[in-house]
């Protein structure tokens, strides 16, 4: 794959080989953590169901997979996500290592790449005011003042 002088690859993997390495390595570890989770939900299941025969008399529901938060009920890590390429300066892509370590120690378990970027553009998109203010550093909003 060739680049322009000047640009990067975003924090892509430098070949579509390595990317596949990547992404076979992120579904084999969701892979197992899917399995885990279907074993928990099963158990659940299990549980909920008997709870449920006699709930059912009373009118309450069960809950869906769909009430599962997104992690617990899909099966592979990118699994309901589009690939949208986007490109990355330098020094942000160093510093995802250590956003993904906090996170990682904050919520007591690994955080895939994935997730984390997904819930950056999420955090992004219920707080613009946030990323106005990155811009308005980057040079955005000169004119304005």
């Amino acid at each position: 794959m060739g680049l322009k002088s000047g640009s990067r690859n975003a924090g892509l993997d430098d070949s579509e080989d390595s990317n596949k390495q990547s992404t076979d390595q992120e579904v084999d570890i969701s892979t197992s953590e899917a399995t885990e989770s279907r074993e928990t939900r099963s158990d659940t299941a299990t549980d909920t169901t008997s709870e449920s025969i006699g709930e059912s008399k009373t009118g309450s529901r069960r809950p869906t997979i769909e009430s599962l938060p997104y992690k617990l009920r899909r099966e592979k890590v990118n699994e309901g996500r589009e690939q949208v390429p986007y490109f990355l300066r330098k020094d942000v892509i160093e510093s995802e290592s250590e956003l993904q370590e906090t996170l990682e120690e904050q919520l007591g378990e690994d955080v895939y790449k994935s997730d984390y970027r997904e819930a950056a553009m999420v955090v992004a998109q219920r707080n613009p005011e946030l990323v106005a203010e990155v811009l308005r550093e980057w040079g955005y909003d000169l004119n304005s003042a």
